[in-house]
């Protein structure tokens, strides 16, 4: 897979033209990207007109097509359906996957997230041994919801006691929605890649939510959102609306590293690595193996 983001803010005409993704405003040719160098397409604004043609063409290619709202923020992804040369196979074990091995999954995901938020707080020069201590109370399946209090710790130590992490707002929830959709995307492409189904999750259920796997997954990722977050909070406290110079930056997070195994790689080479381990979990019975976000500087 390639690694390539493109975003695109109306007004535009965006289509295909021999496998690349043309961008046009006014008649005039603005941009052009091969489809096999990329990663995801975001588009954002209402001015914006993409052929279908295109749409199709991304499918094919495994490029995932990000759609945003009249609020700017990510609120739909198209996934190519020919990701895995055994897709039907995979969704069958899937499906059948025992609810211990799910359990355990749960299990590692929450333990690597915590883990990860632990490190933004040593970041902010927080103490973090009292929230990694939290680890060893982690069961399978995580019963007694250690995530939660962690995530309630977490957060009034890296955004502020009087911080309220809310969906619908402004300021530091919007840069931290957007940065979480953005990376969700990208999550939910390497799922689809490693022939899992992206609505069947291990905690998640949501039965009007069509990417509970790719919530899942994500979990031990969002500090690296959040680290981004906060630095760009720093720079300018009194945001409150999303600008396309500040979306741009929350984009970079599909520009980080992650670690896998002693091993530094950049965020999409470790998600697709990241999503095989998740496969084999749930259709083999091994162990997962979660990467963990290495924080920008």
């Amino acid at each position: 897979m390639s690694h390539r983001v493109v975003s695109v803010s109306g007004p535009a005409w965006v289509r295909n033209a021999d496998r690349h993704v043309v961008i046009e405003r006014q008649g005039a040719e603005i941009g052009r990207v091969p489809l096999e160098d990329m990663a995801a397409l975001l588009l954002d604004g209402p001015d914006l007109a993409v052929t279908h043609t295109l749409l199709g063409a991304c499918a094919d290619a495994g490029v995932a097509v990000v759609t945003a709202d009249e609020r700017h923020l990510p609120n739909g992804v198209l996934l190519s359906l020919h990701g895995h040369s055994l897709h039907t196979a995979v969704f069958r074990q899937q499906l059948e996957c025992p609810r211990p091995a799910i359990k355990r999954a749960w299990q590692v995901t929450v333990r690597a997230k915590i883990e990860a938020q632990a490190l933004v707080l040593a970041r902010r020069g927080a103490d973090p041994a009292p929230l990694r201590q939290l680890t060893s109370f982690v069961r399978s399946g995580d019963p007694d919801n250690v995530e939660a209090t962690a995530a309630a710790r977490y957060f009034a130590l890296a955004f502020g006691p009087d911080f309220v992490r809310e969906r619908e707002t402004t300021g530091l929830n919007a840069m931290l929605n957007y940065g979480y959709a953005v990376l969700r995307s990208a999550v939910a492409r390497a799922i689809v890649g490693a022939g899992l189904h992206p609505a069947l999750g291990i905690h998640h259920r949501n039965q009007y939510n069509p990417l509970c796997l790719a919530d899942d997954a994500m979990e031990p990722l969002r500090p690296a959102v959040d680290w981004i977050v906060l630095r760009l909070h720093e720079a300018h406290p009194d945001l409150e609306d999303l600008t396309p110079p500040i979306k741009r930056q929350l984009v970079e997070v599909l520009g980080t590293f992650v670690e896998w195994n002693g091993q530094r790689l950049s965020l999409f080479p470790g998600l697709e690595r990241y999503a095989a381990s998740l496969r084999r979990a749930l259709c083999e019975g091994e162990g997962l193996e979660v990467p963990r976000p290495v924080l920008p500087p």
